[in-house]
């Protein structure tokens, strides 16, 4: 998540003194708008926060980063679709802050909001609760994605990575305790990962964004550097690799599926080769979702190498 929300990085790292207020202005207006969004039905918190961030955000320093990754991901797009896609892709962010704080109302208004799609391959699995590792990418609705664990009585734990605002990580982190989710950072390393596993529970993680390492695998037809440790837990404990995703649907319903199992196609090939042959299946995935929904995919930082900017 961005150190800063409301001014350029660049200037709040020469006066520090203003970043320091910076931070804590952004976290009175964050707490003021979480306070006015439980207030508000969903419909128009969704619409609110949607609308703010659909007016802030094309004019801040992460729209740049939007535009780029557009550009690679559809180069026979025009510079003007790439704008206007970009405009709605900070709507959709906005959606999505709304979803996480109205996450528990949605769940107990899911007979009216929630369709549930399970592949027929995925039925028996869900239903056995068995360790998992749910992946799913910033496309649509990804938060709300997590509800369908509830539905199946899943023990789960979610990879979290913490904002750089420490007054912002504080203000996330007891959103999202307050929704009971068993929380894991992202820098704890494999070993509680494995442990949980190993346990019987579950994972679920946002895998789409550049890792600091990690393989180079194809991602809209270019290399990009992924993270495969989703596919390389899933080999070393025998946990099923399972993709979910939310549509978002009009009136602030949503459409979850829960994908089949991966396959591991290569299972006579070294562990490496084969954690990286799986992270090539979920890109395919992630590609369908992204170009039936573009203006969805929340890609605020670079995905690519610098060299392949467009």
């Amino acid at each position: 998540m961005p150190e800063f929300y409301l001014i350029p990085k660049r200037l709040a790292r020469k006066a520090p003194l203003l970043g320091t207020l910076a931070q804590q202005f952004e976290a009175l207006v964050f707490r003021s708008i979480f306070w006015l969004m439980r207030k508000l039905s969903i419909e128009r918190a969704l619409s609110l926060s949607a609308f703010a961030f659909g007016l802030i955000g094309p004019h801040s320093d992460k729209a740049q980063k939007a535009r780029d990754n557009l550009a690679i991901a559809f180069p026979d797009h025009s510079e003007e679709w790439r704008e206007q896609t970009t405009r709605e892709i900070f709507r959709h962010l906005g959606n999505s802050a709304a979803e996480l704080i109205k996450l528990e109302q949605i769940w107990e208004e899911r007979d009216q909001r929630i369709e549930f799609v399970i592949e027929p391959g995925a039925q028996a699995h869900m239903q056995s609760q068995r360790a998992t590792i749910f992946v799913t990418a910033h496309v649509g609705a990804w938060q709300v994605a997590a509800l369908v664990t509830r539905k199946f009585g899943f023990t789960v734990n979610s990879i979290y990575a913490p904002e750089s605002n420490p007054i912002m990580a504080e203000l996330f982190l007891g959103l999202r305790k307050s929704l009971g989710q068993r929380l894991i950072a992202a820098d704890a390393g494999p070993r509680p990962l494995i442990r949980e596993l190993n346990a019987g529970h579950s994972i679920q993680t946002v895998m789409d964004t550049r890792p600091d390492t990690g393989k180079l695998i194809p991602f809209f037809g270019r290399e990009a550097l992924t993270n495969t440790s989703a596919a390389g837990l899933a080999l070393r404990t025998g946990a099923a690799l399972v993709l979910a995703r939310t549509e978002r649907l009009p009136n602030a319903r949503y459409r979850i599926t829960v994908y089949t199992p991966l396959h591991n196609p290569i299972p006579e090939a070294p562990v490496k080769e084969q954690a990286v042959a799986l992270t090539a299946i979920i890109h395919g995935y992630f590609e369908d979702w992204i170009r039936e929904y573009p203006a969805q995919w929340v890609c605020l930082k670079r995905r690519w190498p610098k060299a392949d900017k467009l």
